[in-house]
């Protein structure tokens, strides 16, 4: 009898098979999850980066910077070369129109120096506009003088040494177009300009 309790003991105990489709359904489960959590995240990202990312005409505009920058001008001074040789064709259809003539001091109470300022002020016109650009300058006279005494005034001592005073046509440009109240006038041009500093 011991004999047989021994036997009994020695004999391995057998272990019921466990169900295993609920283990693999759950890894299965656990998969799946995982490619949908790391496709949401290659998704966002591909969105972040379409929205970060430059249109062509952003990259276009970059392009022609390198490109002035290159050959040492700025990328104004190209868009303004390139406008130009674009209204040359339109330049016998434009009018000269005077703006006036000017006389500005000012006085810098940080360096103690004043600035005098004189030049004659004219503009450019499309032929058919003359007639609609003289009833708005007959109208506005006061604000467009106003407007450009306002930015001789704000003008640095660099702008104004600047052989083709580029930024202070522009400015002239901006500010005269809208105390116009129309984009009328194409261009400012100076006919006489000189300025000392005492």
């Amino acid at each position: 009898m011991a004999d047989e309790k021994v036997q009994v003991d020695e004999e391995p105990a057998v272990e019921t098979p466990v169900d295993a489709s609920p283990r693999k359904s759950r890894g299965l489960f656990r998969l799946i999850k995982a490619i949908a959590f790391v496709s949401e995240i290659v998704v966002v990202q591909i969105v972040g980066a379409s929205m970060l990312a430059p249109s062509a005409q952003d990259t276009a505009k970059l392009a022609k910077d390198i490109a002035a920058a290159s050959n040492g001008q700025s990328a104004d001074a190209q868009d303004e070369h390139a406008k130009d040789a674009k209204e040359n064709g339109d330049h016998a259809n434009l009018k000269e129109v005077e703006l006036g003539m000017f006389n500005i001091t000012r006085y810098n109470p940080t360096t103690n120096t004043t600035l005098a300022i004189d030049f004659e002020l004219f503009g450019t016109v499309l032929a058919e506009d003359a007639a609609e650009f003289a009833h708005h300058f007959e109208s506005s006279n006061a604000r467009i003088k106003e407007q450009i005494t306002l930015t001789m005034h704000s003008a640095e001592s660099g702008d104004l040494t600047d052989a083709g005073l580029g930024l202070i046509k522009r400015q002239l440009l901006e500010k005269t177009n809208r105390a116009l109240g129309e984009p009328l006038l194409k261009e400012v041009l100076f006919s006489k300009f000189n300025f000392v500093e005492r």
